[in-house]
This record gives structure tokens, C-alpha cells and sequence, in this order.
């Protein structure tokens, strides 16, 4: 089953599915984060559950982050160094207080987002993956060869040869357009 196109989709790194919140960069963006309740649903499932009501300025907050996660990722693609301007968002947004993690029963865990601070605090944690993935400079951070697709991701994978942003979203569609060519090319003509 095949995840709706709007959903927020996570790819393992939690800055590069921040980005994610907007589609189709290189075509036609769509924005995931189109009000605050969008935002307080996208880190309710990346994050943790937020209880307070969130505002235009979180929302504010969040794209900035977004963007500027976005433009370190495609200046570290490019083999360029991160713009100071850039590097100066994602660090002040690390710099803020991160959630809290409290013991729950045996051997569990679970973490809190602080009241009174719950944009800053998950952004935070995001910011902080950004930092840690953009510094480890290690050549795996890819775009997407999916059509119309221009997601940033991660490839975790073995060999570093991952193509996709997903294989059930880009890779589905590119691997089902293959096929019907090639049938398509077998079929005589009537």
C-alpha cells in the first residue's frame, strides 16, 4: 500500500525529513507545513507529542530551519563548505534547550518536550542531527533520481548505492515505468 503523497515521510535522518515537508523543490514545491497544526503534527511524529498550541512564529521557525538545513545539505552535495549564514541558523537552533528524557518502567524510556518550549525544544533536536550530519562530510548524502523528485537523503545503505529517496515512493514509480516500457516494447504491433 502506497503512502498518500502528502504524508510525512521519514527517511531515518531527522533534519533531512524536515526538508521533506516540501515536495517537489524542483517542479512544482509543495508545502507540507501550510499552518502551525501541520507543524505540531509533523514533530508529534518525528519528535514527540505536542500539547501546546502552536503559532505562526513556530511555523516561522520551522521553515527557517528547514531551509537553512536544506541549503547546507545541497552546498555539502556540491563538495563546498556551508555558508557562514547558514551554519549560523543551524547552530543557534542546536544551541536551544532539547527535550528531556524520563524512565519509563523496565528498561524504557520516552522523551518530553519542555513546557513552554516545545517548537524550540524539538527543533532543536533537529538542528542537532543537522550539525552532526553535515559535519561527518562523509559522501552520502544524495538527491533523489526519482522523476520530479529532489529530496536530499541519506544513504545508509551497505554498499552507498542507494538511488531513491524511497524505494516505495521513487523507486516503485521509476522500477513500474521500466516495466510497462519494456512490455510495452514486447508487445507487436496490431
Amino acid at each position: 500500500m502506497a503512502a498518500n503523497e502528502l504524508d510525512f515521510q521519514f527517511g531515518g535522518r531527522l533534519s533531512l525529513d524536515l526538508t521533506w515537508t516540501l515536495r517537489y523543490r524542483s517542479v512544482a514545491p509543495t508545502e507540507l507545513l501550510a499552518a502551525p497544526s501541520d507543524l505540531g503534527r509533523w514533530i508529534t511524529e518525528a519528535v514527540a507529542p505536542v500539547r501546546e498550541p502552536l503559532t505562526a512564529p513556530d511555523l516561522a521557525s520551522a521553515v527557517e530551519l528547514r531551509e537553512a538545513i536544506y541549503a547546507g545539505a545541497t552546498s555539502s552535495l556540491a563538495g563546498e563548505d556551508v555558508v557562514r549564514g547558514v551554519r549560523e541558523t543551524i547552530n543557534d537552533f542546536a544551541a536551544r534547550p532539547a527535550p528531556f528524557r524520563s524512565l519509563v518502567g523496565h528498561a524504557g524510556a520516552t522523551s518530553h518536550l519542555r513546557p513552554g518550549a516545545e517548537v524550540e525544544c524539538a527543533l532543536a533536536v533537529v538542528a542537532l542531527d543537522a550539525v552532526e550530519l553535515l559535519a561527518s562530510a562523509d559522501g552520502r548524502l544524495r538527491v533523489c533520481e526519482g522523476p520530479g523528485c529532489s529530496l536530499v537523503f541519506y544513504d545508509s545503505s551497505r554498499p552507498g548505492t542507494r538511488r531513491w529517496c524511497s524505494t516505495e515512493r521513487c523507486g516503485n514509480r521509476v522500477n513500474t515505468t521500466t516495466y510497462r516500457r519494456r512490455l510495452a516494447v514486447k508487445k507487436p504491433n496490431t
